[in-house]
């Protein structure tokens, strides 16, 4: 008989793309899944600066695996000072096996890592954290020193990408702890929204007048100085100039908001639609509606929006300083998607018109933008801890 592997995953706050994750998790025969939360943050409704609203996630599904709130019904921000003092003896009362940690920067975590330690008992680390975006000198002298130490008391590194690794690896971290994980989306929702993607495409496009022809590119996430989504009214300009039509979903609010739409004055034919915040049980209908993904940030270590587009079969455009593409990353350059330069707008709208004139280019980096998703959520979903558990029973 197969002894049962206890896993607990220990996380600030319940987080609306994990939470399927964990779900998939608990479903898995011979695992016990237990969640440990520091925060009702999300479950509960707080205030999002960045967003510029409340905040609740309705699509965290709780009830389907195993968890506990350690600070009761506090809704904590997500800071450094968060911390749980109970969180040992839990632990202790579980018995894990392993433990799932999420960065360094917490006092709840760091006292999860020093539980595990002292007790033997494994650690898998999950970060987003590349280095592609510019950083300080002086930032990156005293990451270094530190996360050397840090790094050296971690088993294993799930990892969700190229970029993400290589950013391990600066911090002297072996590929032989590498777990590959890639970024869970809510995969139930994505299956469905998927298997009617014509119906929910049509659906989207007939609710903001876009003709079936129209070319539409879309883009998703907080409305903040660093995301640059005014770049995509920039390509809608660009390509009025060549007598190119076609449509942009900018979705998400926050604090940039006013100005953009006061800078989507400038189009003449071409259209932008600010479609706001968007329920993520919604979000696929977009992904379905749009023909192109592109996503213009100066600092963004691995998207979700990108790992979700790519499973509805959507090619990608992204600025070089995205954490999201490599060989065996969201974004294959060439494969399913390209990479200009940060800021470069003409080279952006090259990208994007290569894929509009060439309708069979756009039709093969959506299928191999969907192909490789499959095998990505399947990792992301259950194969990691698979992994985890025979490196672990292994001692490897």
């Amino acid at each position: 008989m197969v002894k049962e592997f206890n896993l607990a995953i220990v996380v600030s706050h319940p987080i609306q793309h994990f939470c399927p994750q964990y779900i998939s998790f608990s479903k898995m025969p011979n695992v016990k899944v237990k969640l440990f939360f520091a925060s009702m943050l999300g479950y509960k409704k707080y205030m999002d600066k960045n967003f510029g609203q409340e905040i609740s996630w309705n699509n965290l599904r709780l009830e389907e695996f195993d968890h506990v709130f350690l600070n009761g019904d506090q809704v904590l921000p997500s800071s450094a000072e968060l911390d749980a003092p109970t969180l040992e003896a839990e632990l202790e009362a579980f018995k894990p096996d392993a433990i799932i940690s999420y960065g360094y920067f917490q006092k709840f975590q760091r006292r999860g890592h020093k539980w595990a330690n002292k007790n033997n008992v494994p650690i898998a680390y999950i970060t987003d954290a590349e280095n592609r975006q510019e950083r300080p000198l002086w930032k990156n002298l005293a990451k270094l020193v530190y996360l050397r130490w840090y790094f050296n008391k971690i088993n294993y590194f799930f990892t969700v990408g190229n970029a993400n690794e290589a950013y391990y690896q600066t911090y002297g971290v072996s590929p032989k702890r590498f777990i590959r994980m890639h970024y869970p989306i809510d995969i139930d929702v994505y299956k469905e929204a998927y298997a009617n993607k014509q119906k929910v495409r049509n659906e989207i496009r007939a609710k903001y007048g876009i003709p079936d022809d129209m070319f539409v590119i879309s883009v998703v996430g907080k409305l903040v100085e660093w995301k640059n989504q005014s770049h995509l009214i920039d390509l809608l300009a660009k390509l009025e100039q060549q007598g190119k039509k076609a449509h942009v979903f900018i979705l998400g609010t926050g604090q940039t908001m006013d100005a953009m739409k006061e800078h989507a004055k400038i189009l003449k034919d071409n259209v932008v639609h600010f479609a706001g915040f968007v329920d993520p049980l919604e979000l696929p209908k977009y992904y379905a509606a749009s023909d192109l993904y592109l996503h213009p940030a100066r600092i963004e270590p691995h998207s979700l929006a990108i790992s979700e587009a790519i499973y509805m079969g959507t090619p990608v455009v992204l600025s070089s300083r995205c954490g999201s593409y490599g060989e065996t990353d969201d974004v294959q350059v060439g494969k399913n998607g390209y990479v200009y330069n940060f800021g470069d707008i003409d080279e952006m709208t090259s990208k994007v018109v290569k894929l509009m004139d060439d309708k069979k280019l756009l039709q093969d980096f959506g299928a191999y933008s969907r192909e490789i998703s499959l095998k990505f959520q399947q990792r992301s979903h259950g194969q990691v801890v698979l992994d985890l558990i025979d490196r672990v029973r292994n001692k490897s």
